[in-house]
């Protein structure tokens, strides 16, 4: 995966000094929103963009609704019987490589796919025994559809509507504490198993001296995947600050990002439920995030830009007991011609 990615990144690089025609995208750093934010903007007619961003994130402790939790709580079941294993914590890496091409001033096309590393260690109470789940692979492939709704005196409003298509899997298994193999929990999974309707509304404003914008999104599931269950249906509301500098180049950010994720509906019927990871009852939450960036444009390399986000949250709402997210980074870089 490695070789991958450095492939991804010379070509970035070499493309970067190709006698491309004038690109009249806006070279301002704060034209686009914080990296994490997708379908954050549109394109001028025939200008592509290609996009790799590498993100993340990490789960430790534990959550009782809103509160922290205690190890015997995540050990008990909604019913009040004990499960067998306890989640201990969880990292996951992303890559997403993305595409976008503008059709037309009014229409810009969007197709990401990710790559998905996730690891859980988990401990066997009985006899305190520790192990290290792994799943890995592609995760579901995305695409979407910009329309420019508004532009004038550097304000621009823009809806998006797209499907993610379900190429993620959901029967990823490990080797269990039993020594046979046992289908992973539901955060271990690669994909929802589901076509999804994607749809978002965008609102950015530029000032001389800052900028500022908000994006609503909506994912909604359509029927239940082969393994008879659903992931929830999730809301967004994205809001950021931004100040650029160095003259325009580069830019900070502030955003807070409210999320919400329904529960489960169904259960994955290969699923042996021997700690919370694997229950339905623990899925779902309400979720506030506080984050902070940086965009930079190189103008000298045909406006390539570079974008780093780090985002913890400030407020957290599960359900049952979950593992506590502690934060996510991403790292994200895209060229436009």
């Amino acid at each position: 995966m490695l070789k991958n990615i450095y492939i991804i990144l010379f070509l970035f690089t070499n493309l970067s000094f190709a006698d491309h025609k004038h690109n009249d995208e806006d070279p301002r750093a704060d034209s686009h929103a914080p990296i994490h934010i997708m379908c954050d903007h549109y394109h001028k007619k025939n200008e592509i963009m290609l996009s790799y961003r590498f993100m993340m994130m990490g789960m430790d402790g534990y959550l009782k609704g809103s509160s922290n939790a205690t190890y015997q709580n995540a050990r008990t079941k909604p019913d009040g019987s004990n499960y067998m294993i306890v989640p201990l914590e969880m990292n996951m890496k992303m890559h997403m490589i993305g595409g976008m091409y503008a059709i037309s001033d009014d229409i810009t096309l969007m197709l990401m796919g990710s790559y998905l590393d996730n690891e859980m260690k988990m401990k066997k109470h009985s006899n305190g025994n520790k192990k290290t789940m792994k799943s890995s692979g592609w995760g579901d492939t995305k695409f979407n559809i910009l329309k420019k709704l508004h532009e004038e005196n550097s304000m621009k409003i823009h809806a998006n509507l797209g499907l993610s298509l379900p190429t993620g899997s959901i029967s990823k298994k490990d080797t269990m504490f039993s020594g046979s193999k046992g289908t992973l929990g539901y955060g271990m999974q690669l994909g929802s198993g589901t076509y999804d309707l994607l749809g978002g509304l965008t609102y950015l404003k530029k000032l001389n001296t800052f900028s500022y914008g908000l994006q609503g999104t909506v994912v909604k599931r359509i029927g239940e995947n082969s393994k008879d269950y659903s992931l929830g249906d999730m809301y967004k509301i994205n809001s950021w600050i931004a100040k650029p500098f160095n003259d325009k180049c580069s830019s900070l950010s502030l955003g807070l990002e409210g999320v919400f994720l329904e529960k489960i509906d169904g259960s994955h019927k290969d699923i042996t439920i021997m700690s919370f990871a694997q229950d339905k009852e623990s899925s779902g939450y309400k979720r506030i995030n506080l984050s902070a960036g940086f965009n930079h444009v190189i103008k000298s390399m045909n406006n390539i830009r570079i974008a780093f986000e780090f985002s913890m949250p400030v407020y957290n709402d599960v359900n049952s007991v979950q593992l506590e997210k502690d934060y996510s980074t991403i790292l994200g870089l895209q060229y436009s011609f």
